[in-house]
């Protein structure tokens, strides 16, 4: 064919070379003013059959497309021109000028490690192109390799265009592709049929090793156990660059580069990597496994993720079902009013507290009736909106004992009464007082003895037909809003609900947030705390006896009185308890609670302040799917070590963070239980996937020793 004309185009000059599937020429373009050399590629149909070279036109068509798409590229030779000619097709590409590497090789025997590492940068850039188009190049070696006169390596002789050349020749296209790619840089899944990206990984990396150590693939050793290839022994290089090397041309894929990305982001720190690992032969694995190709791949592996989220929170659902989560959630629960910042003292409270010295005064236990009716008195003179008495006064506490009946009998004072879990608990409040001046003083007390529930409504016991009692805090807060024409009524969102001023004081559910089977009785809210110390002014009894006080400290405010006094052990924990620094906050009187309380409801429906709120169960347990499904993602995608952990860490801060995000928005979002979820879910796919490629690698490591004894029984 030398001399004749294509497509009355293209004259052939000469042979370069020549296969069952036809010839490649070399050609000049005759229509050119330049004559521009080109290489002419003729790829023959094994059937002229009109029925074949339809399906053949097809393949023809695709891959053409394929290779204008890379011919876009400044080191891939660019595809000029296609067509059919004779029941033949050809394909006309751009002719390099420069010298294959294999040509360099042979005249200096090897490579020096920088130009080796030159080569690296040059390619794999190349590399990154063609994945990115989802092509896999399936015979890189050094004869195609070719060194431009400007000293860049361009890529030539792509596998896919010798797969259309087999499936023209076979008339089928087969699930074996053995016969494209060159023995010795050729991996075991590409000889399986299965070529992935990097197994052009695995072929750039031998040829680096070639031209490392001046020796063909053939010629090096492999170990008779892993099958990897011995090469350090044959060359002295850096250890970054050959645990480089090692990791490209890993036997087993699922243990090599992912990408070319990664392997340039490695090269960029080869000083870096013989920090990661103790030997070369002990390479961190980088990302798991993924044993299918395209689009089954990835539906399988949503499929594996899913199904082991949805098992793992379902296990995660019944331990926290049974309360197993809920010692530690009220942990973080707690620990969360600890970060929170403190506003400061409410204005509108006051407390007048009975201290230990108050009481060493008195020589008392606890104060005398005339002792808090004077208060009583003193504190009126300044006109507050509301007094309230924290203080058991059934029993007269003589002397003057009808002088506190008397200031008690004041349209602003409110008493207390005890519930209390049995009859022979429950106190009284003092005689002759209107039960709408009294509240009950009971709190609801979690397992772990800390108050984190405000109580409002309760029966007085336990018949059907038991009188509703408001709370002391309750009674307080209305009497101090009633001044303001704000009064409870049933809200429009459930007619069980209390409502003040348009705020809904929704009923506490069993799981609210972290609780699982809390006891709900009574009307109960969440406890919003104000303040670990400070959540309103405090004046000593004997402040308030010695008339110290001040008009603005009085004036318009609720004022509570009550016993701090450590002897008193009216003590409760609280959130706080546990981040205490000192004795004096471990633990928080009664009176101080109940400020918290008032000042709850009062910032709730004058200041806009959010209740505390949380999801409902479904809500929840979506949210438990949703970060199960995130592990299951990480641990599928991720398997480097300090990667997979560092990741792991990184989605464990994301859930605690959320937590802290919305709880400064009042919400009490789970964090125990998604981030068991998270982990359990992550360790179970790296158990799994870690099955997997163990059962993998056995059946490569199967196929590859029978390639080996075919390759050698042909050869004897």
């Amino acid at each position: 064919m030398i001399g004749m004309e294509l497509a009355e185009r293209y004259r052939i000059i000469r042979v370069l070379g020549s296969g069952g599937f036809g010839q490649t020429y070399l050609a000049e373009d005759s229509q050119r003013p330049d004559r521009l050399k080109c290489v002419v590629k003729q790829l023959k149909p094994v059937s002229p059959t009109p029925k074949f070279l339809k399906i053949a036109r097809r393949l023809f068509d695709t891959e053409v497309s394929t290779l204008l798409k890379l011919g876009e590229h400044d080191r891939i030779p660019q595809l000029l021109d296609s067509f059919e000619e004779g029941a033949e097709f050809y394909l006309v590409q751009e002719f390099i000028e420069g010298e294959p590497l294999s040509q360099e090789l042979k005249r200096c025997g090897r490579l020096e490690e920088s130009q080796v590492i030159e080569l690296l940068r040059d390619v794999l850039p190349i590399l990154e192109f063609i994945h990115r188009n989802q092509v896999i190049h399936r015979d890189i070696k050094p004869a195609n390799l070719i060194r431009r006169r400007d000293g860049k390596f361009v890529l030539i002789d792509f596998g896919a265009v010798k797969e259309i050349r087999t499936q023209l020749i076979s008339g089928e296209k087969t699930s074996l592709t053995v016969g494209i790619g060159t023995q010795g840089y050729t991996p075991t899944e590409q000889l399986a049929g299965k070529p992935r990206y990097n197994s052009d990984l695995y072929a750039l990396g031998v040829t680096a090793i070639q031209l490392l150590t001046g020796r063909s693939p053939s010629e090096l050793p492999d170990d008779p156990h892993t099958l990897e290839i011995l090469w350090q022994n044959q060359v002295k290089v850096s250890s970054g660059l050959a645990i480089l090397l090692n990791k490209m041309v890993r036997q087993y894929f699922s243990r090599r580069y992912q990408s070319a990305a990664e392997v340039l982001y490695d090269l960029n720190r080869l000083e870096e990597l013989p920090n990661e690992v103790t030997e070369p032969e002990d390479l961190p694995l980088t990302y798991l496994p993924d044993w299918d190709d395209g689009r089954q791949s990835w539906l399988k592996r949503i499929k594996e993720i899913a199904i082991a989220s949805l098992i793992v929170t379902s296990l995660v659902l019944g331990i926290r079902h049974i309360g197993g989560f809920m010692p530690l959630e009220l942990m973080v629960y707690d620990r969360l009013f600890q970060m929170r910042p403190d506003p400061g003292p409410d204005p509108r409270l006051l407390v007048v507290e009975i201290t230990e010295d108050d009481l060493q005064r008195q020589q008392r236990a606890t104060p005398s009736d005339r002792a808090i009716s004077q208060v009583i008195k003193e504190l009126q003179r300044f006109h507050p909106r509301v007094i309230g008495l924290d203080l058991y006064r059934e029993l007269p506490q003589e002397p003057g004992h009808e002088e506190l009946l008397a200031s008690l009998g004041a349209d602003n004072a409110i008493v207390i009464t005890k519930i209390g879990n049995t009859p022979s608990e429950m106190i009284p409040p003092p005689p002759n007082i209107p039960m709408e001046r009294v509240g009950f003083n009971d709190y609801p007390v979690d397992f772990d003895g800390v108050i984190r529930r405000n109580l409002l409504f309760a029966p007085a016991h336990a018949q059907p037909d038991a009188e509703v009692l408001y709370s002391f805090a309750l009674r307080s807060a209305l009497l101090y809003l009633e001044k303001q024409g704000i009064k409870p009524v049933e809200s429009d969102v459930n007619p069980i609900y209390m409502e003040l001023a348009g705020v809904v004081f929704r009923l506490l559910t069993t799981n609210a947030g972290g609780y699982q089977g809390m006891d709900n009785q009574g009307y109960q809210i969440l406890l919003d705390y104000r303040s670990p110390a400070n959540v309103a002014q405090r004046v000593s009894l004997t402040e308030v006896l010695e008339g110290q006080l001040e008009l603005d400290w009085v004036r318009d405010k609720i004022v509570l009185i009550g016993v701090t006094a450590p002897s008193s052990k009216d003590l409760f924990y609280t959130p706080f308890s546990a981040g205490a620094q000192d004795r004096e906050h471990y633990q928080m009187p009664g009176v101080i609670v109940h400020a918290q309380m008032v000042s709850q409801i009062l910032s709730a429906v004058l200041d806009s302040q959010p209740l505390l709120w949380y999801w409902p169960d479904w809500v929840e347990h979506l949210w438990i799917l949703i970060w199960a499904a995130a592990g299951g993602c990480l641990a599928w995608r991720i398997r480097h070590p300090v990667m997979l952990f560092a990741s792991g860490v990184g989605l464990t801060v994301m859930v605690v963070g959320a937590s802290v995000v919305y709880f400064n928005q009042r919400a009490w979002v789970p964090v125990v239980a998604p981030t068991t979820a998270l982990v359990i879910t992550g360790a179970v796919g790296v158990a799994y996937q870690n099955y997997q490629a163990h059962q993998q690698e056995e059946e490569i490591k199967t196929l590859l020793l029978k390639h080996k004894n075919h390759v050698e029984s042909q050869t004897k």
